[in-house]
């Protein structure tokens, strides 16, 4: 072969090299590719020996100097797995609570943002300290469990959201994941427990049983490759995490007695004083500087040693004062007997006198304007 001949192979094989080569790196860079796809090409070499076309040469992955179409064999890889995914919290606000409930729900997503469906197995922790709604947390819940959304109708439902994990989510495709707790009664108003959703790669059909791990070494063109592409609490470990935060909210209540003598035998209402005959007012008040309602209120008193309950104290025929605020006051009878047979709300177990609903000391809602204040008198003996 002539030194002219030689070069013009040569241009021409540089030229179709440098042509390959650009189509190899847009394929590269491409997104959303299926993990297991083949990438399959074969490179034609066309030239010219002495000014006459000579039979194209493909190419092969172990060398191919055959001339003619069919000659050469692909050069083939697969795409390997790219493992990513999030978990977000649903909603962007703190999730309400109060003292003593159960299964309490946060909701979470988890995204399959791979190349490839996809498995996780779901855990779930309280955290400690830190912030988040602006809130700082300060105690924990319990009883924590995960579970997917089965139905996809973003309701948790107990007898339906059963599983405890992510068989398999599509590439591009978003379930959620709801973190179900109780809340212990110790705890009080304001007070912050964060809790965090960790869901990690595991093989699509297993449950989340089998983790995935990522692929050491480099590139085998024949097999799907594991590679973590995760932005986490640590990166590239397969695991996506995030926070959610349960409030509580619960009632305050403080409680208040006075006394005042409203008369006595001899001084009559002009500055009496507590001699034997002389009738005195309790005033028990129930105020409310918590989060939210106290529903289910009682107010129980037993009526003093050496002093006798006294009947129809107020307003000619009833026994007991309800006041909220500065309104106006309502009337029950505290029938004897144990039992408020009248439903008012007003009863006595022998020497124990009991106030609750349908009275307004049933539900004393937040703020001072809606203390309750409950009036019974006695005779001192």
């Amino acid at each position: 072969m002539s030194k002219a001949i030689a070069r013009g192979v040569r241009h021409a094989s540089l030229a179709l090299i440098a042509l390959s080569s650009v189509g190899g790196l847009q394929s590269a860079f491409a997104i959303g590719t299926d993990a297991s796809t083949s990438i399959n090409n074969r490179a034609t070499v066309n030239y010219s020996v002495g000014g006459v076309a000579q039979t194209p040469i493909e190419s092969s992955p172990t060398g191919n100097s055959a001339a003619g179409v069919g000659s050469g064999a692909d050069t083939t890889f697969v795409v390997d797995n790219k493992i990513l995914h999030t978990v977000a919290e649903v909603g962007g606000a703190a999730t309400a609570t109060a003292p003593g409930a159960t299964n309490v729900v946060a909701t979470f997503s988890v995204t399959n943002t791979g190349n490839a469906a996809q498995g996780y197995q779901l855990a779930v922790t309280n955290l400690t300290g830190g912030a988040l709604f602006s809130q700082t947390d300060n105690t924990d819940v319990s009883n924590l469990r995960a579970f997917r959304d089965v139905n996809n109708n973003s309701t948790y439902e107990p007898g339906v959201d059963t599983e405890q994990f992510i068989n398999s989510l599509a590439e591009d495709a978003t379930v959620r994941v709801f973190v179900v707790a109780d809340v212990p009664v110790t705890t009080s108003n304001n007070q912050y427990a964060n809790v965090q959703l960790a869901a990690r790669a595991a093989t699509a059909g297993t449950n989340g049983a089998t983790l995935v791990t990522q692929s050491t070494g480099a590139d085998n063109p024949t097999v799907v490759d594991i590679v973590f592409a995760d932005v986490g609490a640590t990166a590239r470990d397969g695991i996506h995490e995030a926070a959610d935060q349960y409030t509580i909210q619960s009632a305050s209540l403080t409680v208040s007695k006075a006394r005042t003598v409203i008369s006595d035998p001899f001084n009559n209402t002009t500055n009496p004083k507590a001699i034997p005959g002389a009738v005195v007012e309790y005033a028990i008040s129930v105020a409310n500087t918590g989060a939210t309602t106290a529903s289910g209120v009682t107010v129980v008193d037993p009526v003093p040693t050496n002093t006798t309950f006294v009947t129809g104290a107020y307003a000619g025929t009833t026994d007991v004062s309800v006041q909220v605020g500065a309104a106006t006051p309502t009337y029950c009878i505290a029938e004897a007997g144990g039992a408020d047979t009248n439903a008012d709300g007003c009863y006595r177990n022998g020497a124990q006198l009991r106030v609750g609903a349908p009275m307004a000391v049933g539900s004393v809602a937040t703020g001072a304007g809606n203390a309750v204040t409950v009036r019974f008198r006695v005779t001192i003996n």
